[in-house]
């Protein structure tokens, strides 16, 4: 698969130009407020009735503060604040999930391959064009792919071949030309000893035959890509550096990473275009269309059991994942209840870690220090 596409999805990061100490590579450069600056954009597309409008704005019931952390890699995060935990819609919450999603899938690959076995990455798709509803596009795409995974023909399959579990990932797109484009990326886990002979052969005639029977009409080759899991690191761009893209990433992190410039758009494209032009009201509809569409579906697939085989349990709901704190990590500043709304009014969110993750609370002392003083 041919990837020009960007992974956008941010952290608190350590400022640029200075080096990993491990590897000796120079670190990332990010802008390390975009992910809320995109979720602010996010909150305006889906309205104020969206459990978007808590996220990491109201504190949670069970804490009379709010605290930030430092975690193992010194990040610092806010502890003690209400979370939407969607994958789908909100920035800050799927930079954390797709960060434990991304390692759950890397985990299991590295596993599966000291083993022995081996895995493919398949991406499949269908024929659309502008005047296709998102809804129902993906409806029917899901039903082309519930014909290709079901059946005796595909258990025979994968006796023969020995496909032992998948892992797929729901993406979309948009272009102007050709409208949503959704697809989907399936890492195929094939057991020690597998023959993948003609495996593509076979899985194109199911894909070709899926598709058919749920009305997409004809499919060229296009719609169908296998490719061997490990040639999935392709170098891409991030904010101007070269790093490796992994199969993992390629799952997980689709919805939030950069479109193909100039041609599609990522879901989170349309809030990144949306700060450089605020006036385009269309750029919030597409995002909430697609917002909307997606709710309360998985991202991520595993065939059933096949995550608890390798990695011991299911883990994690979204939800949980996006609420969770690490009880070990060191708290950096406590925040009351006063402050934190003082730093709530000015959307100071992410300047606030920025500030306690390089100087401490002496430095939050000053900002709050500044805020209070009369204008």
């Amino acid at each position: 698969m041919n990837s020009t596409a960007l992974d956008n999805t941010t952290s608190i990061a350590t400022p640029p130009g200075l080096l990993d100490e491990s590897t000796g590579e120079l670190k990332p450069v990010v802008d390390v407020t975009l992910k809320w600056q995109l979720q602010s954009v996010a909150r305006l597309a889906l309205g104020a009735k969206h459990r978007l409008g808590i996220c990491y704005r109201h504190t949670r019931p069970d804490w009379s503060e709010v605290q930030i952390r430092g975690s193992e890699d010194r990040r610092a995060y806010y502890a003690g604040l209400m979370t939407c935990g969607s994958v789908w819609a909100c920035p800050v919450c799927a930079a954390k999930i797709q960060s434990v999603r991304a390692s759950e899938v890397r985990r299991a690959i590295d596993l599966w391959t000291a083993q022995g076995g081996s895995v493919l990455l398949l991406t499949l798709t269908v024929p659309h064009t502008r005047q296709d509803d998102l809804g129902a596009l993906l409806s029917r795409f899901n039903d082309a792919y519930r014909r290709f995974t079901s059946g005796a023909p595909m258990k025979r399959l994968k006796a023969a071949h020995g496909l032992s579990g998948h892992v797929k990932a729901l993406e979309v797109t948009w272009s102007e030309v050709n409208g949503w484009h959704p697809h989907a990326h399936v890492l195929l886990f094939i057991a020690p000893g597998g023959d993948t002979y003609d495996l593509d052969t076979h899985l194109w005639q199911r894909w070709q035959s899926a598709t058919t029977r749920t009305g997409f009409g004809s499919l060229s080759l296009r719609g169908f890509n296998l490719q061997d899991g490990s040639a999935v690191r392709n170098y891409v761009t991030k904010m101007g550096r070269e790093y490796l893209w992994g199969a993992e990433h390629e799952l997980v992190k689709a919805h939030t990473k950069r479109g193909r410039a100039g041609r599609s758009f990522t879901p989170f494209d349309f809030l990144r275009a949306y700060l450089v032009v605020p006036d385009d009201g269309r750029l919030l509809y597409l995002f909430a269309e697609f917002a909307h569409t997606f709710k309360g579906r998985n991202q991520l697939v595993w065939s059933r059991g096949f995550k608890a085989l390798l990695l011991g349990s299911d883990g994690l709901t979204d939800e949980q994942v996006a609420a969770s704190v690490g009880e070990d990590d060191p708290v950096l500043a406590h925040i009351t209840l006063a402050e934190w709304a003082l730093i709530r009014r000015h959307d100071l969110r992410a300047e606030v870690l920025l500030i306690v993750q390089q100087f401490g609370y002496t430095g939050l002392e000053c900002l709050l220090a500044e805020l209070r003083a009369p204008p």
